[in-house]
């Protein structure tokens, strides 16, 4: 169940105060009147952080002891510091948790971030992405490319956009681990260029293809009972990170767009065949939610509603 905190804070002990599970202790040294914003994404294994201030700042903080914090900077003044060395726009913190760090910034400061259990870690990513995940954690912090840097911001920006937007109506697990995964596949992208870390990815076209035809293999057998992504990638006995790229390099679509495509080409063939059946039993049969959401889905990429292909047949 996703639960989203907000706080507004104008001193610094509020503020402080205000990321639940989490050690911290912020002293300020700027004149004017603190103004500190805090956004708090809890998700049933990791969870998404948004924090600004715009005074200068000594902040001591100490994350929960099961989790992996991955932390950049949306805005930062110059000179801002994290445990005594330059903290920029490119520099990504990679921290475990209960270890104390420090953050300084003589200005305003905007930090994206996400916490993640290790469990989950271990997981969903494979072993050559966590043992350069653990060379990260040991530096805690890589100047990484400015590209990488650039996409995980937006990443994370939009994740956290997207949960803000669905408060009244909460994304569902799906979803929720897709961002997830989403924003670790950066994470892992810029650890390994900033380390320049070998990875295991399939090498020749003929491999990834090898790979690519039995998730499909996997995915046709549980059109009516869709499997996850992680169970997906928990069959193949391969990470998310891995099957994303070869999904990417052979056929141009994510995973979970290629399942959903192939769960609605289903329903096309299967309306086309019985023109009369119901929507809604389809629908459910197919393993969507509802027969709105269905609905959606296949207008969006159909151009009809699906009441619409049963009439034409």
């Amino acid at each position: 169940m996703t639960a989203i905190a907000r706080h507004q804070a104008f001193d610094s002990d509020e503020l402080a105060g205000a990321l639940a599970g989490w050690n911290q202790d912020y002293t300020q040294l700027g004149r004017g009147r603190l103004h500190g914003e805090l956004l708090h994404i809890q998700l049933a294994e990791a969870s998404f952080i948004y924090e600004h201030s715009n005074l200068h700042l000594h902040e001591n903080m100490t994350p929960p002891e099961h989790q992996v914090v991955i932390g950049i900077p949306l805005k930062v003044s110059g000179d801002s510091l994290f445990n005594g060395s330059a903290l920029s726009l490119d520099t990504l913190l990679v921290l475990k948790g209960g270890e104390e760090m420090e953050i300084c910034a003589p200005g305003e400061i905007g930090m994206l971030g996400m916490a993640v259990d290790r469990e989950l870690l271990a997981r969903v990513l494979g072993g050559e992405e966590q043992e350069c995940l653990e060379q990260a954690l040991a530096r805690r912090r890589l100047d990484i490319p400015v590209a990488a840097a650039q996409s995980l911001r937006q990443d994370l920006c939009s994740s956290i956009g997207a949960f803000e937007r669905a408060e009244r109506n909460p994304l569902s697990a799906e979803h929720s681990s897709l961002a997830v995964m989403s924003a670790l596949g950066c994470v892992v992208q810029g650890v390994e260029e900033a380390l320049h870390c070998p990875t295991q990815r399939p090498r020749s076209l003929e491999q990834r293809r090898r790979l690519v035809l039995a998730a499909i293999e996997i995915m046709q057998a549980s059109l009516d009972q869709p499997l996850s992504i992680l169970e997906l990638c928990q069959a193949l006995n391969t990470s998310h990170r891995t099957l994303q790229y070869c999904f990417q390099q052979t056929s141009q679509a994510t995973p979970r767009q290629f399942f959903l495509s192939l769960r609605l080409t289903e329903a096309r063939r299967r309306l086309k065949q019985d023109p009369q059946q119901s929507i809604t039993t389809l629908a459910l049969d197919l393993g969507f939610a509802s027969s709105s959401h269905f609905s959606s889905l296949y207008k969006r990429l159909y151009g009809e509603q699906p009441s619409l292909t049963g009439r034409r047949t």
